[in-house]
């Protein structure tokens, strides 16, 4: 392994917080084990890893099972190990010892320059093998949430022409609507959209989709639209 890619091994590591929130990064011990981590973030090849929901440290806050909040942290969102890495001041990735409840990462777009800010969430009931622990993303919340669920799974891949079979990681997503603390898949279609929403609201739903020029296979139109529902 090349020396630029750095990695460390662990197994979580103990805070030693206050009550209440705080910015620092301070008061970390760490304890080693079998679970190893990229420091960047990155693939030993350079290539993009698509463990990672970013491939790069961004700023973030996250909340514990405690209710503890911890904000401007450097993190990292492993998505195929579903946990959250922070890095220490002494730039050393590590694992919270409490199971993460909410978390947030927030990066710069690169067209405009505005600060986007994307928040996932554990503890929902259990649906399609998932569990407690699992990490959903908050599309749109309100009296119909609006999920999104990343996995990463290995796929066989032939290239046009070639005998050998390549073996790629790829991510794949599923959406689900919570409400009245109940998980259900949503298809991103009007089926499943009109089963989830009010039927009184339906003639209103169906003029913004239409004045709006709605895709409801496109993840940002399916944010405005639940934002639009969330908020009758």
């Amino acid at each position: 392994m090349k020396n630029s890619t750095r990695k460390i091994m662990l197994a979580g590591a103990m805070l030693l917080f206050a009550t209440g929130v705080t910015n620092a990064q301070v008061g970390v011990e760490v304890t080693l084990a079998n679970n190893d981590i990229n420091l960047a973030g990155r693939s030993s090849t350079g290539k993009k890893n698509p463990d990672f929901l970013y491939q790069i440290w961004n700023r973030g806050s996250v909340m514990l099972d405690n209710d503890s909040i911890y904000r401007n942290l450097d993190l990292i969102y492993d998505i195929a190990a579903n946990r959250v890495v922070f890095k220490s001041d002494k730039n050393v990735p590590q694992a919270f010892k409490l199971q993460v409840k909410e978390f947030s990462i927030s990066t710069t777009n690169d067209e405009n320059g505005t600060i986007e800010t994307r928040k996932f969430r554990s503890g929902f009931p259990t649906i399609d093998g998932s569990s407690a622990a699992t990490f959903y993303e908050i599309l749109s919340e309100g009296k119909v949430s609006l999920l999104k669920r990343t996995q990463i799974k290995e796929v066989e891949e032939r290239a046009a022409g070639s005998i050998y079979v390549i073996k790629q990681k790829q991510p794949f997503y599923s959406y689900f609507l919570f409400e009245n603390n109940k998980i259900i898949d949503y298809k991103k279609d009007k089926k499943s959209l009109f089963e989830a929403f009010d039927p009184s609201k339906k003639i209103l739903i169906e003029s913004y989709i239409t004045d709006n020029k709605i895709k409801l296979k496109d993840d940002k139109d399916n944010m405005k639209l639940f934002d639009y529902y969330n908020s009758l």
